[in-house]
This record gives C-alpha cells, structure tokens and sequence, in this order.
C-alpha cells in the first residue's frame, strides 16, 4: 500500500484507502469549532457512536464540523470504532 500523510502538517499516517485525507493525532488534537473552541471527539459508547464535545466547557457540540489551521475538517465515527478526521476538500499542497 502506498505511504500517506497527513493533509495539514505531511507527518505520515496509517495507510487506509477508506480514509485518504485522515488526520494525523497531533493535527486532530488541534480541531476546533467555527468560533475557536477547542472540541473533544469520542465514541457514545463502547459499541461506537459519534459524540462531540466543547474541550473547555464539556458541553455538547452537536456538530461534525470542526477546523485545523483554518482548515475545514469533518468528524466521525470510524469504521471498526474510534473518531476519524478528514479535512472537507483534497488539499493541493500534498
């Protein structure tokens, strides 16, 4: 399988063609909402689920939008568990 990397900061990352504009951990820490909150991403439970909270206040952010850098991203629920983000659009830069 070919090597990928990150979309917003070229550190390399797992490999996953589900997934090919995935964040790397260190660029997922730094998501925000629209207004610069910074936001915690979780599983509902321990059969999965997608929940989002604001980090400072942990209260519910009821969205799946989220920015890295300014960067629009897009949160969810991984395939077999876990909180992946990708960035919206194919970034030109990689």
């Amino acid at each position: 399988m070919p090597q990928q990397f990150c979309p917003i900061c070229s550190a390399p990352v797992e490999p996953s063609p589900r997934y090919p504009r995935r964040l790397c951990s260190a660029c997922a820490f730094r998501a925000k909402s629209k207004d610069g909150r910074p936001l915690k991403f979780l599983n509902e439970c321990m059969s999965g689920g997608y929940a989002a909270e604001y980090a400072d206040t942990g209260n519910s952010y009821e969205s799946h939008e989220c920015y890295v850098d300014g960067i629009e991203c897009y949160a969810d629920e991984a395939r077999f568990g876990g909180i992946v983000i990708e960035t919206v659009f194919k970034l030109s830069n990689l």
